[in-house]
């Protein structure tokens, strides 16, 4: 019933009059800061009211501009946390400037270390989009591997160069040598792009150039007309076919095979020997950021036994819900799912 009022509100729907005491408490949030060896890392903490000394868990945001204050997140952590957790939602240093780096990997496990401190139990570890994949490698490592007592994966990445590769190709493989094939997301080239600007542009355009394509990253349309203004009608020309992601496969997997030992850094191939609390994968069929197979190659390459539940649905895209009507068998997988995460976390 807690998973029921949970997607409900990710929905934007109200908790049931009946649910309420058990899945609406009375939530307080604080702002605060968590010292780290990367560094201070920003994090919310919310706390269900009647319940200041409830289970723990760490909900990490994807890659996002906004954040921790990314809106679905925010309504994400308060509707656990009314289902009485204490949810902590750390920011990855370089989340908000479209980096994935090793860094962050010890800022998820700081952030498990912390609340575990002010718990005084071991707590859950939630990540999301490519952030879920760090989070199994925080796990992974020695130094956190006994703060965390299970993992929830929800759209993560096993081996970032592979989605890369996918972002070229449209093609997805799976363990089995099947491939589905799929077009992928701009979001995803774009923040590829981004991250390796100096790859796509001249390199005196490329600090003239980046406010204008972070203002597209950021969403805000306004701003990006505004500064694309500013630019020389050759700078115009250079922004427009960067841009136009099906017309830079060849750029792309240059800088792909470039950089493929950075991605093999922030990817849990190869780095998931040490974890050995239970795992739950979800993933969603549609995924066209992060294709579904790379949920299939993180059973494979998951320690024997760690893989508690695993998930495709065809309920979710990339970590959102609500892309087509769902079944009634659909649903229920998708709530139970949840629903043994979170006893999990209450019962760790």
């Amino acid at each position: 019933m807690q998973a029921a009022a949970i997607l409900d509100q990710l929905n934007d729907k109200p908790v049931p009059r009946l649910l309420r005491p058990i899945a609406a408490m009375p939530v307080t949030t604080k702002t605060l800061t968590i010292p780290s060896s990367t560094g201070l890392v920003q994090a919310r903490l919310y706390t269900p009211t009647p319940s200041p000394n409830a289970p723990g868990l760490v909900l990490v945001p994807g890659i996002h501009y906004l954040g921790m204050d990314e809106p679905r997140l925010v309504a994400f952590a308060r509707s656990m946390a009314a289902c009485g957790l204490r949810v902590l939602t750390p920011e990855l240093p370089d989340s908000r400037d479209y980096r994935i780096q090793p860094s962050d990997v010890q800022a998820i496990g700081d952030s498990v270390q912390w609340l575990r401190n002010a718990i005084g139990r071991p707590v859950g570890l939630m990540g999301l989009s490519f952030s879920g994949g760090l989070a199994l490698m925080a796990a992974a490592q020695t130094p956190y591997s006994n703060d965390v007592s299970f993992v929830f994966s929800v759209g993560a990445h096993d081996d970032l160069y592979r989605v890369a590769t996918f972002y070229v190709t449209d093609a997805d493989p799976l363990p089995d040598g099947d491939i589905e094939r799929a077009t992928p997301n701009n979001y995803g080239p774009w923040v590829l792009e981004y991250e390796h600007l100096e790859d796509f542009l001249p390199a005196a355009d490329v600090a003239t150039i980046r406010p204008v394509f972070r203002a597209r990253l950021h969403e805000n349309a306004a701003l990006e007309k505004e500064l694309l203004a500013r630019l020389t009608s050759a700078q115009q020309a250079e922004y427009a076919r960067i841009i136009d992601t099906p017309h830079q496969d060849i750029a792309l997997f240059a800088s792909n095979k470039k950089h493929a030992a950075e991605m093999a850094a922030v990817s849990p191939d190869g780095h998931l020997a040490g974890l050995h609390v239970p795992v739950y994968l979800l993933h969603g069929r549609g995924d066209t950021l992060i294709p579904f197979a790379e949920a299939e190659w993180l059973v494979q390459d998951l320690p024997h036994g760690t893989v508690k539940e695993m998930l495709v649905s065809p309920l979710i895209a990339h970590v959102s819900t609500n892309t087509s009507k769902p079944g009634i068998w659909d649903e229920w997988q998708l709530l139970h799912l949840l629903a043994k995460a979170m006893e999990r976390a209450e019962h760790p």
